[in-house]
């Protein structure tokens, strides 16, 4: 690696605890992998630094050289290399990267979560169709919202509100308090939910 790239490199680690090297941004993620960390973080975090190593091939190459990590992206924090998205999320998982950022555990934080009574029945009739699997709200970092019956995982959040019961991951249980979803009947209806957290567009 050459060292101007390296200078680079280092300045940008200096200039933030928190840094990410991701493809796109904070606000918009451009792979799946950079967009689950952006998620992890934003659960921890107010604030921390992201590169886009699409903008520069050099940055994109010389960061795996400098990490000696194959892939991006890539978490650093108070500079030192903490791994790519599967260690993020296990790291996630086991409380380990909140210690290591020092944000406070709010696993214990449960939100509240309002369905009508039209929802409650559409989503009971679907319960059969399910297989076992339990209702799931998922909020991104963008409050995209996604609901489906997925299987639980060991850090799930769970929310039991009229009659059934709502399994959320840690970082969309930040996103999820005082989220109302409703039913709406007929042509161009489906479940509509209303999220108070989510900033104006």
């Amino acid at each position: 690696m050459n060292e101007p790239l390296q200078k680079q490199i280092s300045e940008i680690l200096a200039s933030s605890r928190v840094v990410l090297f991701m493809k796109g941004d904070r606000r918009m993620p451009q792979c799946g992998f950079s967009a689950q960390v952006v998620q992890i973080l934003d659960a921890l975090v107010p604030s921390y630094e992201t590169v886009d190593v699409l903008r520069s091939p050099e940055l994109r190459d010389g960061i795996k050289e400098f990490s000696q990590w194959p892939t991006i992206p890539q978490l650093y924090v108070d500079g030192q290399f903490i791994g790519g998205c599967d260690i993020v999320r296990e790291m996630n998982a086991s409380g380990e990267l909140q210690k290591r950022i020092g944000a406070e555990v709010s696993a214990s934080k449960t939100p509240t979560i309002t369905i009508s009574e039209a929802a409650a029945k559409a989503f009971a009739a679907s319960v059969a169709d399910a297989g076992g699997d339990s209702l799931r709200l998922q909020i991104d970092a963008q409050f995209q919202h996604e609901l489906f019956f997925g299987p639980g995982e060991p850090d799930d959040i769970e929310v039991r509100t009229s009659g059934l019961t709502v399994l959320l991951d840690r970082s969309s249980a930040g996103r999820a308090n005082r989220v109302s979803i409703d039913f709406i009947e007929g042509s161009g209806g489906g479940f509509k939910i209303v999220n108070p957290n989510e900033p104006p567009k």
